[in-house]
């Protein structure tokens, strides 16, 4: 990823104070998660929600087609109602390899952060594991859930997942799209940010038709004038690259996923470098059919010194291995059925 996905999250300030007279059990779920984050590695966290996080509602009201239409919903939402914001939205390379049931995929960023990994169960979805990137909360580069009140802070990164696992084996990932189109048709569809439409996807979908099908019922809108296309992948050996065209959602078949659209041909300067990625793991390493193999191949796609996650997840055993920061000999594994109790 070369652009900024930067999903503005409001402060959530009041949330805290509310709690001391508003009481536990209007705020029992949140002081849950908050109560569960934990630093695992320096500068990784964890945290567990369970119960409503309240995305239905946010669907049923008609979604967000911005980043701070979507914030403010959020600020709402887990503050009860007694935090309304007024929210702006400043101005402001991928891969991932499919195959044997295994998802694999690289963050490349330029710019460090902390990062989270959520392990949620939503009351009328299903369960999943997900990465997250906290600088994308708005709060600061280096922000890091530390004290009380920065922990119940880091709830919001529920709403930014930029990969993740569900319980029924389904992957998806975010991927910048290089010569993607920004100009998206507003339509009477419901609306949705990238990361809304992986959140949708992780909680409602069991297969790469379900997904696709959820997809399409929505109309789907860039962050800070980036398009972004989104990696799948079932535990059916189904994977496609979704993206929109012409105010049309494309689903493409492919085990492979850089930063250059795969159903449409392009020819601009920009994508050489997501091209040649993609050649190269097409010529040496596919078929994928083992975790040796995924590992492989996404390591010779990552960028040394950007690549801040590496993630494979296996889409039987229903675990996710992390790497950071191309840390190979030191991998971080969590277990979706052992988080979904």
């Amino acid at each position: 990823m070369k652009k900024a996905l930067l999903i503005i999250v409001v402060v959530l300030v009041a949330i805290v104070g509310l709690f001391l007279y508003g009481g536990y059990q209007m705020f029992n779920q949140e002081i849950a998660a908050m109560r569960s984050v934990q630093e695992v590695r320096k500068g990784v966290y964890t945290l567990h929600y369970k119960g409503d996080y309240g995305f239905k509602g946010f669907l049923e009201q008609g979604g967000a087609k911005t980043d701070a239409e979507m914030a403010t919903y959020i600020a709402g939402f887990l503050s009860h109602g007694y935090y309304k914001p007024n929210v702006t939205t400043p101005e402001g390379g991928c891969t991932t390899v499919s195959g044997g049931n295994l998802f694999a995929r690289n963050f490349d960023w330029d710019q460090k952060g902390n990062l989270m990994i959520l392990h949620t169960e939503p009351a009328d979805g299903y369960a999943s594991i997900a990465t997250s990137n906290l600088s994308f909360l708005g709060f600061g580069v280096n922000w890091a859930p530390s004290s009380t009140y920065e922990k119940m802070m880091a709830i919001a990164s529920v709403y930014v997942p930029l990969d993740g696992m569900n319980e029924k084996g389904l992957c998806v990932a975010d991927l910048i799209e290089i010569d993607g189109d920004i100009d998206v048709p507003d339509t009477d569809k419901p609306d949705l940010t990238i990361v809304g439409a992986i959140r949708l996807v992780l909680d409602y979908a069991a297969t790469v038709e379900e997904a696709v099908q959820l997809l399409s019922q929505y109309d789907v809108f860039p962050s800070v004038s980036l398009m972004h296309h989104l990696s799948l992948s079932d535990r059916n050996g189904h994977s496609v690259v979704v993206e929109w065209k012409h105010g049309e959602l494309k689903a493409t078949p492919t085990q492979l996923v850089t930063n250059h659209c795969l159903s449409e041909v392009g020819d601009s300067e920009d994508i050489a470098e997501s091209q040649r990625r993609f050649n190269m793991l097409n010529a040496d390493y596919l078929p994928v059919a083992g975790n040796d193999q995924a590992q492989q191949a996404i390591q010779a796609a990552s960028y040394q010194g950007e690549t801040l996650w590496t993630v494979i997840f296996d889409q039987q055993a229903l675990t996710s291995t992390h790497y950071f920061d191309c840390q190979w000999d030191n991998p971080l594994t969590n277990s979706l059925t052992n988080n979904n109790n």
